[in-house]
């Protein structure tokens, strides 16, 4: 049920990085959970849990770097039609964090619902790099945004929910046209990415790191040559990442 009570609540952003005193924040992920596609109830706790394991890899793999890790918590589960709830909160938080640390390169990391926040807000200043895994996309999204950002899709050829992999599939070539982007799917993966959801965060934080840092390209698999927006990504390629 909406009420004014619902409608009174503030998203939030949570530091999941530490940096110790005067050490500065030279770059920052904004980690975007999944949801629902309608629903004024409170975020989802199990969805903001799922990004668990890609928020470890970050923290460690970018505290030299001096790459800050934030998480938000929405206002709402879902994205609620034209009032893209989730979206508002997203351009909130890339304020929040401009004002914060100014125009520090913000790489933005989305799962499921959020990944269709990360696409839609990729236009803002401090955005360099886009990651989607298991993105929700549906027909019509824009792309125009993407341009001169790095952006990776990940998804399982399996996913037949809202956010199916079909539909990720058809924004990427349309993306494709206007800036670099890379795709693979997980053989025999769902929207949960069981049994692949280790392979899917350790390609998705390599690509997120390189883009923020500028340290060389991510060591990610050569595309498909046939079809590259389709490129597998072999299983066990977290191994040792």
């Amino acid at each position: 049920m909406d009420t004014t009570k619902n409608r009174q609540r503030t998203p939030e952003l949570r530091t999941l990085s530490e940096h110790p005193a005067g050490t500065p924040v030279r770059a920052v992920v904004l980690m975007l959970p999944g949801g629902a596609v309608t629903g004024h109830g409170r975020a989802s706790r199990l969805a903001a849990l799922t990004l668990h394991s890609p928020a470890r890899r970050l923290v460690g793999a970018g505290r030299e770097a001096g790459v800050k890790v934030v998480q938000l918590r929405y206002r709402y589960r879902g994205w609620n039609g034209d009032a893209a709830d989730t979206l508002v909160d997203t351009l909130w938080a890339l304020e929040e964090l401009r004002r914060e640390h100014g125009d520090v390169p913000v790489a933005l990391f989305g799962n499921s619902l959020g990944g269709r926040a990360a696409f839609r807000a990729a236009g803002h200043r401090n955005v360099v790099a886009v990651t989607g895994v298991a993105p929700w996309l549906p027909t019509g999204e824009p792309v125009e945004q993407l341009a001169g950002r790095d952006v990776l899709i990940i998804h399982g050829d399996r996913d037949r929910s809202d956010a199916g992999a079909a539909e990720s599939l058809a924004y990427a070539e349309r993306a494709r046209t206007v800036t670099a982007l890379r795709r693979y799917e997980l053989a025999g993966a769902g929207h949960f990415l069981l049994p692949r959801a280790e392979d899917a965060w350790a390609a998705a934080t390599a690509f997120t790191l390189a883009a923020l840092t500028r340290t060389g390209p991510a060591d990610l698999p050569a595309e498909d040559s046939v079809a590259p927006l389709r490129t597998l990504l072999p299983v066990g390629y977290a191994n040792g990442r």
